[in-house]
């Protein structure tokens, strides 16, 4: 009969790709919303906001 293989240390490979994962979706979220023309839409947003009050 075959031995299986030990499952030590998954824990720590799935941490690692989910961490990656987090790391990627963060820089990109960065990038979109650092460009001029999302800053100018959420500037609009938040002016029409305030001076409808």
């Amino acid at each position: 009969m075959r031995k299986w293989r030990s499952d030590r240390g998954m824990n720590t490979v799935e941490y690692a790709i989910v961490g990656l994962a987090a790391a990627t979706l963060a820089g990109g979220l960065l990038a979109i919303v650092s460009s001029d023309s999302v800053k100018s839409a959420l500037a609009g947003v938040i002016l029409r906001a305030l001076s409808s009050s």
